[in-house]
């Protein structure tokens, strides 16, 4: 099995135009002082409005209103939608981490630490504490499904597999275009000898991503464990 596991820990960057007020300056009128001279006449004669030039033009008809800004929900499920309708493996590869970045945008900083810290205790195989920083960094954002597929990946290299296809229930219930997640449930189950059940889920992560690496190789391996044969 393979330990290394990639994480995007891309932090979450707001990035916000100053807001422009424009305040309208009316100009004051100076009254003019009373002249001196001889009594003006007790009736005040009217005003004769004068027309403003472009009075008599129709008023230009108001702007349409611009259609509403795309929800993070909504990029994302347009990169998993271009993942699919990828022409190559690099394009692929592109939309991919995009997607990615996409997933952890909304994780806190306090949250992107711990899993700084799950991916070292990782890298030095102390799976517990990786599975105790995630399990951490969910109680803080439950809500950031991404994060139980970031642990049911330690679960995995850890050989918990019923553990990790648990996690993995709550990400793909989620976020169902996941294909990451996807393969990673058709590797669990592989492990479980569950042939038919690896292969249904390794099917659905080539739907979602056609040019997926090593692909052909993954598959062969799936169907000659369904067909009884050693990887």
């Amino acid at each position: 099995m393979t330990d290394g596991r990639r994480w995007l820990m891309a932090g979450a960057v707001l990035l916000c135009s100053p807001a422009l007020t424009f305040l309208p300056v009316q100009a004051a009128r100076a009254a003019d002082p009373a002249a001196s001279g001889p009594a003006a006449p007790s009736a005040a004669q009217p005003a004769v409005p004068v027309p403003q030039a472009g009075t008599a033009k129709a008023t230009p008809p108001a702007s349409s209103p611009r259609p509403p800004r795309k929800t993070l929900h909504d990029r994302l499920v347009d990169a998993e939608k271009a993942l699919a309708m990828a022409g190559n493996e690099k394009q692929a590869g592109e939309i991919s981490e995009r997607a990615e970045a996409l997933r952890s945008r909304a994780l806190t900083g306090s949250v992107q630490m711990l899993i700084s810290d799950s991916h070292d205790a990782l890298e030095k195989h102390d799976f517990q504490q990786a599975q105790d920083d995630l399990t951490a960094a969910i109680t803080i954002q439950p809500d950031q499904s991404v994060l139980y597929r970031q642990r049911a990946a330690i679960r995995l290299a850890a050989g918990d597999s019923n553990g990790a296809i648990a996690d993995l229930g709550v990400e793909l219930q989620a976020d169902p275009g996941d294909p990451t997640a996807w393969g990673m449930l058709a590797e669990a189950e592989h492990e479980r000898h569950e042939p038919e059940a690896a292969l249904k889920a390794f099917h659905q992560m080539l739907l979602l991503n056609p040019k997926s690496p090593d692909s052909d190789k993954q598959l062969k391996t799936l169907e000659q464990a369904r067909d009884g044969q050693q990887d």
